[in-house]
């Protein structure tokens, strides 16, 4: 059975194309009055980031009800994942910081051993028993900027994401997302928009972002399919 494309993907490609739609005439009538077409561009190539983070986003909830649904055994669940599950089930992360301050052993020992009958409990029944919540994985990490991209993905257990989109799209993920981000981040937070930003500038930027959209889609669903889950789920879940 052979890849399809995410509900996430259709949606974002939906979304880009009826931007451009919309685009275009305002596009001809802001060179016609002699000004202003490249702050148009701009505004749209910021609302086309928008709509990349709602792909990540919606691609990240239907993950996860995917994986309930597929319901895998605790020995397919990826590491990284079962170990973010834990820290945050658990709140690891509090008792280490008090035990770092106040060298409260006793916090951290309550903490490490809760999450270690946890683990035992799982064990007996072979898969997780724990609510997955998409709000815990998405947490200040929603934003698909170069640092978030991989920890995020690293919360739902892929060690390197990088080479995942890499492969999947024969590019330089990192440097094609680096370089899409630093646009929108001089646009929105700084009001700068490159000299003469052209319309062929601005579709070379979303031609950027949607090839990008395309290898982390396939590249997410090949890695999930090999790992977690049969490829028939990921395509019934997901599409």
């Amino acid at each position: 059975m052979s890849y399809r494309h995410s509900r996430a993907r259709r949606a974002f490609q939906l979304q880009i194309s009826q931007s451009l739609t919309e685009l275009m005439p305002l596009y001809r009538h802001a060179r016609s009055y002699g000004g202003g077409e490249s702050r148009l561009l701009a505004a749209y190539y910021v609302f086309a980031f928008a709509q990349f983070e709602q792909y990540v986003k919606s691609l990240v909830e239907d993950l996860i009800a995917a994986i309930v649904h597929a319901s895998p055994a605790l020995d397919r669940v990826p590491d990284l994942m079962l170990g973010y599950i834990l820290h945050k089930s658990e709140n690891l992360g509090r008792g280490y910081r008090k035990f770092g301050f106040a060298e409260d052993e006793g916090a951290l020992l309550e903490s490490v051993a809760a999450a270690a009958r946890k683990v035992a409990q799982w064990g007996q029944a072979s898969q997780l028993q724990t609510q997955l919540e998409t709000a815990s994985f998405l947490e200040k990490k929603k934003y698909p900027s170069p640092k978030n991209l991989p920890q995020l993905f690293r919360r739902l257990g892929v060690r390197a994401i990088w080479p995942v989109i890499n492969s999947a799209g024969k590019m330089n993920g990192e440097l094609m997302l680096t370089s899409l981000n630093d646009l929108r981040t001089g646009i929105a937070h700084e009001g700068r928009v490159p000299p003469g930003f052209s319309l062929s500038d601005f579709k070379g930027r979303i031609d950027q972002m949607e090839r990008f959209v395309a290898a982390l889609d396939r590249g997410i669903s090949k890695y999930y399919c090999g790992v977690v889950m049969p490829r028939s789920v990921w395509n019934s879940q997901m599409s």
